[in-house]
């Protein structure tokens, strides 16, 4: 039984997992499931691979995490979704949950010189709405204002602190990808 089964990413039956039979599992934020749902169903695959290991049956994989990622292809009828798959026990692939979780982290929305000259832009326009940003509030959106115009990424960092801005530029890019057009 999996002789040549190698841990990795790949995509499985939802028939082939193995869920636990008493569900500890209590995820409250019903929006962001429904959310889920729907780019599942527009998508036809996930983007955020749960963890399985192999079970005593063969061709049967027990399901470690992304529990409303599985309930919610589940839902819309997708045969199939992608895991990422550790090929050992489950005593011995619980212990790698843990590197998991951290690595998950680590894995931050990259930005680039484009981002930064748009958020700059953002920064200088006197119609942006500033407090949509998430961290930015009425009193931090005076702020902002009242050290206008901002001439480059340094200037930024120079006036509003770097810590602070650069949580402001990854809150800006997630809001501008949530609020583009589809094309």
């Amino acid at each position: 039984m999996y002789n040549k089964l190698e841990s990795g990413p790949g995509l499985i039956f939802l028939s082939q997992i193995i869920v636990p039979k008493v569900s500890l599992y209590n995820y409250s934020n019903k929006q962001d499931l429904s959310k889920v749902s729907k780019s599942l169903s527009q998508l036809k695959y996930n983007l955020s691979l749960p963890i399985v290991c192999m079970s005593e049956e063969e061709d049967k994989f027990f399901l470690l995490t992304g529990f409303p990622i599985y309930e919610s292809a589940k839902k819309i009828g997708l045969e199939q979704i992608w895991v990422l798959l550790i090929a050992d026990k489950k005593n011995e692939a619980g212990k790698l949950i843990q590197q998991f979780n951290l690595q998950s982290k680590l894995n931050e929305i990259v930005i680039d010189s484009e981002d930064f000259t748009d958020f700059l832009d953002f920064l200088n326009n006197p119609t942006s709405p500033l407090t949509e940003i998430h961290g930015i509030g009425e009193k931090y959106s005076q702020k902002i204002v009242s050290k206008r115009p901002y001439k480059s990424g340094e200037d930024v960092q120079k006036q509003l602190g770097s810590k602070q801005s650069l949580k402001w530029l990854t809150a800006y890019k997630e809001w501008k990808n949530k609020n583009k057009s589809p094309t």
